[in-house]
Protein backbone atom coordinates (compact mmCIF):
# COMPACT_ATOMS: atom_id res chain seq x y z
CA UNK A 1 0.00 0.00 0.00
CA UNK A 2 1.51 3.35 -1.09
CA UNK A 3 2.09 5.67 2.02
CA UNK A 4 0.75 9.48 2.24
CA UNK A 5 4.75 10.40 2.18
CA UNK A 6 5.56 8.53 -0.89
CA UNK A 7 2.52 10.46 -2.66
CA UNK A 8 3.53 13.61 -1.42
CA UNK A 9 7.13 12.93 -2.90
CA UNK A 10 5.37 11.89 -5.78
CA UNK A 11 3.99 14.95 -6.91
CA UNK A 12 6.71 16.95 -5.82
CA UNK A 13 9.06 15.07 -8.29
CA UNK A 14 6.20 15.31 -10.99
CA UNK A 15 5.83 19.04 -10.36
CA UNK A 16 9.70 19.42 -10.55
CA UNK A 17 10.00 17.16 -13.88
CA UNK A 18 7.29 19.79 -15.35
CA UNK A 19 9.34 22.85 -14.54
CA UNK A 20 12.04 21.67 -15.94
CA UNK A 21 10.35 20.60 -19.18
CA UNK A 22 8.98 24.23 -19.45
CA UNK A 23 12.15 25.83 -18.85
CA UNK A 24 13.87 23.31 -21.52
CA UNK A 25 11.58 23.98 -24.04
CA UNK A 26 11.26 27.53 -23.28
CA UNK A 27 15.39 28.01 -23.53
CA UNK A 28 15.14 25.87 -26.90
CA UNK A 29 12.78 28.24 -28.25
CA UNK A 30 14.29 31.00 -27.68
CA UNK A 31 17.65 29.36 -29.09
CA UNK A 32 15.64 28.96 -32.21
CA UNK A 33 14.25 32.22 -32.53
CA UNK A 34 17.69 34.56 -31.31
CA UNK A 35 19.99 35.94 -33.96
CA UNK A 36 23.17 37.22 -34.50
CA UNK A 37 22.84 38.80 -37.52
CA UNK A 38 20.84 41.59 -39.28
CA UNK A 39 20.75 42.77 -43.46
CA UNK A 40 18.90 44.95 -44.68
CA UNK A 41 19.14 48.25 -47.54
CA UNK A 42 19.03 51.89 -46.31
CA UNK A 43 18.38 55.31 -48.10
CA UNK A 44 19.45 58.77 -47.51
CA UNK A 45 18.68 62.90 -47.78
CA UNK A 46 20.26 65.92 -46.69
CA UNK A 47 22.93 68.18 -47.80
CA UNK A 48 26.27 69.25 -47.39
CA UNK A 49 28.10 72.01 -46.33
CA UNK A 50 32.20 72.34 -47.66
CA UNK A 51 34.73 74.50 -46.89
CA UNK A 52 37.91 75.23 -48.94
CA UNK A 53 41.55 76.65 -48.01
CA UNK A 54 44.01 78.53 -49.79
CA UNK A 55 47.04 77.46 -47.96
CA UNK A 56 49.39 79.71 -50.18
CA UNK A 57 47.20 83.11 -49.58
CA UNK A 58 47.28 85.51 -47.04
CA UNK A 59 44.63 87.35 -48.70
CA UNK A 60 41.84 85.87 -51.51
CA UNK A 61 41.54 88.12 -54.83
CA UNK A 62 37.60 88.64 -55.16
CA UNK A 63 35.72 85.66 -56.37
CA UNK A 64 37.45 82.99 -54.99
CA UNK A 65 34.32 81.12 -52.71
CA UNK A 66 35.03 79.23 -49.39
CA UNK A 67 32.23 77.84 -48.47
CA UNK A 68 29.64 76.58 -50.15
CA UNK A 69 26.69 73.69 -49.84
CA UNK A 70 25.01 71.25 -51.94
CA UNK A 71 21.96 71.71 -53.35
CA UNK A 72 20.94 68.21 -51.61
CA UNK A 73 22.63 64.71 -51.30
CA UNK A 74 20.88 61.52 -51.28
CA UNK A 75 21.83 57.46 -51.21
CA UNK A 76 21.14 53.95 -51.00
CA UNK A 77 22.86 51.51 -50.28
CA UNK A 78 23.25 48.11 -47.98
CA UNK A 79 23.80 47.29 -44.19
CA UNK A 80 24.87 44.52 -41.85
CA UNK A 81 24.56 44.53 -38.14
CA UNK A 82 25.85 42.11 -36.01
CA UNK A 83 24.15 41.36 -32.48
CA UNK A 84 26.97 42.02 -29.75
CA UNK A 85 24.64 42.01 -26.43
CA UNK A 86 21.62 43.05 -25.31
CA UNK A 87 22.88 47.02 -25.84
CA UNK A 88 25.46 46.95 -28.11
CA UNK A 89 26.14 45.69 -31.65
CA UNK A 90 28.64 45.99 -34.42
CA UNK A 91 27.73 47.67 -37.67
CA UNK A 92 28.74 47.63 -41.62
CA UNK A 93 27.66 49.82 -44.63
CA UNK A 94 28.31 50.13 -47.88
CA UNK A 95 26.46 53.33 -49.50
CA UNK A 96 26.33 55.01 -52.90
CA UNK A 97 25.88 58.71 -53.12
CA UNK A 98 24.87 61.38 -55.20
CA UNK A 99 25.22 64.76 -54.54
CA UNK A 100 23.99 67.78 -56.45
CA UNK A 101 26.17 70.87 -56.60
CA UNK A 102 26.64 74.21 -57.66
CA UNK A 103 28.22 74.81 -60.92
CA UNK A 104 32.14 74.16 -60.86
CA UNK A 105 32.85 74.67 -57.03
CA UNK A 106 35.54 72.03 -57.35
CA UNK A 107 36.73 73.14 -60.86
CA UNK A 108 37.25 76.61 -60.06
CA UNK A 109 37.47 77.60 -63.77
CA UNK A 110 36.72 81.26 -65.29
CA UNK A 111 33.14 82.72 -64.00
CA UNK A 112 32.55 83.63 -68.21
CA UNK A 113 33.53 79.37 -68.48
CA UNK A 114 30.72 78.27 -65.37
CA UNK A 115 27.61 79.91 -67.05
CA UNK A 116 28.13 77.14 -69.81
CA UNK A 117 27.84 74.65 -66.85
CA UNK A 118 23.73 74.24 -66.88
CA UNK A 119 24.26 71.10 -64.07
CA UNK A 120 26.60 69.03 -61.94
CA UNK A 121 26.11 66.17 -60.16
CA UNK A 122 28.55 64.26 -58.15
CA UNK A 123 28.26 60.21 -57.47
CA UNK A 124 29.99 59.20 -54.50
CA UNK A 125 30.35 55.16 -53.24
CA UNK A 126 31.30 55.48 -49.08
CA UNK A 127 31.84 52.48 -46.84
CA UNK A 128 31.38 52.76 -43.08
CA UNK A 129 32.18 50.88 -40.14
CA UNK A 130 30.88 51.30 -36.55
CA UNK A 131 29.61 50.51 -33.02
CA UNK A 132 25.52 50.92 -31.93
CA UNK A 133 24.33 51.42 -28.05
CA UNK A 134 20.53 50.59 -28.02
CA UNK A 135 19.19 52.73 -25.03
CA UNK A 136 16.48 50.75 -23.64
CA UNK A 137 16.93 47.34 -25.21
CA UNK A 138 13.82 45.39 -23.71
CA UNK A 139 11.42 47.99 -25.44
CA UNK A 140 9.67 47.26 -28.80
CA UNK A 141 10.91 50.87 -29.60
CA UNK A 142 14.10 50.85 -28.89
CA UNK A 143 16.31 54.05 -28.90
CA UNK A 144 19.57 54.42 -30.30
CA UNK A 145 23.08 56.00 -30.66
CA UNK A 146 25.61 55.01 -32.87
CA UNK A 147 28.99 56.29 -34.44
CA UNK A 148 31.14 55.17 -37.12
CA UNK A 149 34.30 55.77 -39.63
CA UNK A 150 34.77 55.29 -43.06
CA UNK A 151 35.67 56.63 -46.34
CA UNK A 152 34.00 58.03 -49.49
CA UNK A 153 35.62 58.42 -52.40
CA UNK A 154 34.07 60.53 -55.85
CA UNK A 155 34.01 58.63 -58.90
CA UNK A 156 32.76 60.69 -61.01
CA UNK A 157 31.29 64.32 -61.74
CA UNK A 158 29.04 64.69 -64.42
CA UNK A 159 28.72 67.98 -65.89
CA UNK A 160 26.12 69.75 -68.37
CA UNK A 161 27.64 71.81 -70.54
CA UNK A 162 25.28 74.40 -72.55
CA UNK A 163 25.54 72.85 -76.50
CA UNK A 164 27.73 69.58 -75.70
CA UNK A 165 25.50 67.43 -73.22
CA UNK A 166 27.03 65.54 -70.39
CA UNK A 167 30.67 66.01 -69.71
CA UNK A 168 32.62 63.11 -67.48
CA UNK A 169 35.25 64.43 -65.10
CA UNK A 170 36.55 61.24 -63.33
CA UNK A 171 40.20 63.13 -62.09
CA UNK A 172 37.94 64.48 -59.24
CA UNK A 173 39.17 68.00 -60.34
CA UNK A 174 42.82 66.91 -59.40
CA UNK A 175 41.84 66.63 -55.81
CA UNK A 176 42.73 63.71 -54.25
CA UNK A 177 39.13 61.49 -54.40
CA UNK A 178 39.27 59.43 -51.00
CA UNK A 179 37.73 61.17 -47.89
CA UNK A 180 38.49 59.78 -44.33
CA UNK A 181 34.99 60.65 -43.00
CA UNK A 182 33.48 59.96 -38.90
CA UNK A 183 29.96 60.38 -38.31
CA UNK A 184 27.51 59.90 -35.57
CA UNK A 185 23.23 58.94 -35.26
CA UNK A 186 20.83 59.02 -33.06
CA UNK A 187 17.54 57.43 -33.59
CA UNK A 188 15.02 54.81 -33.35
CA UNK A 189 14.51 51.20 -34.26
CA UNK A 190 11.05 49.35 -34.05
CA UNK A 191 11.10 45.69 -35.67
CA UNK A 192 12.34 45.52 -38.80
CA UNK A 193 12.34 49.45 -39.66
CA UNK A 194 14.99 52.15 -37.98
CA UNK A 195 15.03 56.05 -38.72
CA UNK A 196 18.07 58.29 -37.73
CA UNK A 197 19.38 61.34 -38.06
CA UNK A 198 23.09 61.36 -39.08
CA UNK A 199 25.77 63.82 -38.92
CA UNK A 200 28.99 63.29 -40.52
CA UNK A 201 32.29 65.23 -41.07
CA UNK A 202 35.72 64.81 -43.21
CA UNK A 203 38.43 63.87 -40.74
CA UNK A 204 40.87 65.40 -43.42
CA UNK A 205 41.12 67.60 -46.56
CA UNK A 206 41.04 66.51 -50.00
CA UNK A 207 44.09 68.45 -51.30
CA UNK A 208 44.74 69.47 -54.88
CA UNK A 209 48.48 70.47 -55.21
CA UNK A 210 48.26 72.27 -58.56
CA UNK A 211 46.86 74.95 -56.88
CA UNK A 212 47.61 74.40 -53.22
CA UNK A 213 44.27 73.72 -51.87
CA UNK A 214 41.93 71.69 -49.88
CA UNK A 215 38.08 70.90 -48.98
CA UNK A 216 36.40 69.73 -45.74
CA UNK A 217 32.77 68.69 -46.24
CA UNK A 218 30.55 68.35 -43.43
CA UNK A 219 26.79 67.20 -43.70
CA UNK A 220 22.99 66.19 -42.03
CA UNK A 221 21.24 63.23 -43.90
CA UNK A 222 18.04 61.80 -42.35
CA UNK A 223 18.24 58.15 -42.63
CA UNK A 224 15.63 55.16 -43.21
CA UNK A 225 16.87 51.42 -42.79
CA UNK A 226 14.62 48.43 -43.51
CA UNK A 227 16.19 44.79 -42.26
CA UNK A 228 15.19 42.51 -45.29
CA UNK A 229 16.36 38.95 -43.10
CA UNK A 230 17.88 37.83 -40.32
CA UNK A 231 20.68 35.28 -39.32
CA UNK A 232 22.27 33.29 -36.32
Amino acid sequence: MVSIKSLIMLKRNLHLLLVLTFQTAFTQANAQNSHKWEFGIQAEHGRDWYHRDYYEWNDLPNGYIQNFPSYYSRGAGFNAERIIGKRFSALAQVSYLQKKMPTDMFGETSRTASQWITKEMHHRGAVDLGLRWYVNPESKLRFFADGKIGANMLVAAVQHLEGYGKVVIKDGFEYNRISPVASGSIGLKWNRLALSTEYRHDLAAVKRNRAATGIKAQGLVGKVALTLFKAR
